[in-house]
């Protein structure tokens, strides 16, 4: 399992600012005798909790803009600034375990511990949210508030990993972003294209999903290629990348925000989706160089699956190339000398903030997609 560059995007505890006051309470008489004094605006504690629903009063997960927002009878519960925006966690992570034992480090029924890979060593993180149910409409069935999704993390996950889903913070606008509240101008604005905080939003003029990017360069150099990130397609090929965004699949109703022919990839059940491979009958409908090619397994054995741009491998050294004649598809025929194909990595960050730990988005997102 790969994983981008970079520090742990998610859950690195960032000093959560100044202290909020509470809500203020009204303390006048319900009986009228006259004028009533003004004991000022309430202050804003996060999401409004219904104390009927036991989903609603999850406190793990919430936003927030102070401690006492996130108090916990069964959990010590802070409110913690996180690359995907501030929601009340655990500062010190938790431990995998069984539901229950997730639920008591968590703050009770309907919290979980959702766990991460660090970017550099693959070294798994955690935090503590709420459980959810994938493509539901409201938090009292089990959706996630807004400006988080819905996920097993599942590009993170190590072979044979299982996760319950949990409510992963992914900004949606700069609203979502601690910013200058935080003291931190580096999550100031929301990238929308990785749903983290950064310090300036999508810059529109780098490549879109779908083109190729150079991962080693990236790493190298610390310069972004891609208004996503740069997935690396291959151990085998390092060099080789293509650009890809990550999208919530419940709110992002169009799709894939760069092109028509490009499909989110994720698993069924996850909100969590990767927009990378534009589908592709031949050649014809790829630029830059790229061929159209079918997905290969971890093994390099073609998939008969759909076909999308990437680069050309030894199984498929010339893609799939329309015929002069009647303009049909020519195969190209099955050798044995492939090389094994690895799940591509997102490499590409410029800034420590600025890309969620992925991973392969090649044989691992297609086999989920």
């Amino acid at each position: 399992m790969a994983s981008a560059c970079g520090d742990d995007p998610v859950n690195t505890p960032v000093d959560s600012g100044p202290a909020d006051t509470g809500v203020v309470t009204d303390a006048g008489s319900p009986t009228d005798t006259g004028p009533r004094t003004d004991t000022g605006s309430p202050t804003d504690t996060g999401p409004r909790v219904d104390a009927g629903s036991p989903r609603l009063a999850v406190v793990a997960g919430r936003r927030c803009t102070s401690d006492e927002a996130c108090a916990s009878e069964t959990a010590e519960l802070a409110c913690v600034v996180t690359t995907g925006g501030r929601v009340c966690t655990s500062g010190a992570g938790c431990d995998q375990g069984t539901t229950a034992e997730e639920e008591g480090q968590c703050g009770g029924r309907y919290s979980t511990c959702l766990v991460y890979a660090t970017p550099r060593t693959g070294a798994q993180v955690s935090l503590c949210t709420r459980a959810c149910v994938a493509g539901m409409r409201t938090e009292a069935t089990g959706a996630c508030p807004t400006g988080s999704l819905c996920t097993t993390n599942w590009l993170q996950l190590q072979t044979n990993q299982m996760e319950n889903p949990g409510c992963l913070p992914f900004c949606a606008t700069d609203a979502d972003c601690a910013g200058a509240m935080a003291g931190d101008a580096s999550l100031m604005r929301c990238n929308t294209r990785l749903g983290r905080c950064a310090s300036a939003a999508v810059d529109m003029t780098l490549r879109p999903d779908g083109a190729q990017c150079n991962p080693m360069q990236v790493q190298a150099t610390g310069v972004a290629q891609c208004r996503g990130t740069c997935f690396s397609l291959s151990s085998a090929r390092p060099a080789e990348g293509l650009c890809g965004s990550f999208i919530n699949t419940r709110t992002a109703t169009a799709g894939c925000p760069d092109d028509a022919m490009m499909a989110p990839r994720g698993p069924a059940g996850d909100e969590q989706g990767v927009c990378i491979f534009k589908e592709c009958e031949t050649n014809t409908d790829c630029t830059g160089g790229a061929f159209c090619v079918y997905p290969e397994d971890m093994t390099g054995i073609r998939r008969d699956a759909v076909p999308y741009c990437a680069y050309a491998t030894t199984l498929q050294p010339m893609g799939i190339p329309g015929t002069a004649t009647d303009g049909g598809v020519r195969d190209v025929p099955v050798v044995t000398d492939a090389p094994a194909a690895d799940v591509p990595a997102a490499t590409d960050a410029p800034a420590a903030t600025d890309a969620p730990a992925a991973t392969d988005a090649g044989a691992a997102v297609d086999a989920a997609g």
